[in-house]
């Protein structure tokens, strides 16, 4: 079949999945996963385990395996229809969805950071002034301030949308380049 005889329609589906592959590649998914993303992207409402199959033509284990992370990424989530015990993925059409849900993780990222340099400076209390203790110490003291300022950050953003936040710092630079005249 010639490229003429394909309606459109698939010729423009096609160039987004492909699409979508790349980007997955770039961020350092399977060719697989970015197949899902992209079917999911181009999905007239949310598709099953088993349509997802047929669409991308991998097995179920392979769509299984690619999706956990997916969900866990926030990229696509899991729905389930009343009366019906399937499990529906869809795909996060709201960047802002995405972004509160990869905030959250940071968050919690920095919590745990956090909690691990507490543990590890209660440790050293035992290490005395040894140089691989005050390295240690300065390491972690480093690294706490760095955790502190990621969360800070996601604490002042978290409450905006991108539209907001774009605004917000559109506004900004406007500021800032007016004072530099």
């Amino acid at each position: 079949m010639r490229r003429d005889d394909i309606p459109p329609e698939e010729v423009a589906k096609r160039s987004m999945i492909n699409a979508s592959i790349q980007m997955a590649n770039m961020l350092g998914h399977s060719d697989a996963a970015g197949a899902l993303i992209g079917s999911l992207f181009i999905a007239d409402g949310p598709l099953s385990m088993d349509e997802l199959v047929g669409v991308t033509g991998y097995s179920k284990s392979t769509v299984s395996t690619n999706m956990a992370p997916l969900e866990s990424q926030g990229i696509v989530r899991r729905i389930r229809r009343p009366g019906d015990k399937r499990n529906y993925y869809v795909i996060m059409q709201s960047i802002d969805e995405t972004f509160r849900a990869e905030n959250e993780k940071i968050k919690q990222i920095m919590q745990i950071q956090i909690a691990a340099i507490d543990e590890a400076e209660r440790i050293l209390e035992d290490a005395g002034e040894s140089d691989e203790a005050e390295r240690l110490r300065r390491l972690f003291s480093s690294m706490r301030e760095e955790c502190v300022k990621a969360r800070k950050l996601i604490d002042l953003v978290s409450p905006f949308t991108m539209d907001d936040l774009i605004e917000i710092m559109e506004r900004e630079v406007a500021i800032r380049e007016a004072g530099e005249r």
